[in-house]
């Protein structure tokens, strides 16, 4: 568990003012990695628009975890990539040469 919002940027994007979802970084369960979020009393794992409620004693243990780490620093304001023209295609056709029987 890393606590942040460099850390929940990479997974998933700033929720409005009056969406449910807190932001706190991320965290990783079993093969699954994503943004660790609170909603309400209980912890999710948020990856881009998908929740993952994690089980009970994920709960307790991040609730316990959390209690005593820092203070997050405030939100993000996360912008998207400028968009890059691709270099262009360049196709090499090479001559054919048959030969020629007399």
């Amino acid at each position: 568990m890393r606590l942040g919002a460099q850390e929940w940027a990479k997974y998933t994007y700033q929720r409005p003012a009056e969406d449910a979802l807190e932001l706190l970084g991320s965290a990783r369960r079993g093969m699954q990695s994503g943004a660790l979020a609170k909603r309400g009393a209980e912890f999710v794992l948020v990856v881009g628009d998908h929740v993952t409620p994690l089980s009970h004693a994920d709960n307790k243990q991040l609730a316990a975890a959390t209690k005593h780490a820092r203070t997050v620093e405030p939100a993000l304001a996360v912008q998207p990539w400028p968009a890059r023209a691709a270099p262009p295609v360049v196709v090499v056709i090479k001559r054919r040469r048959i030969p020629v029987t007399h």
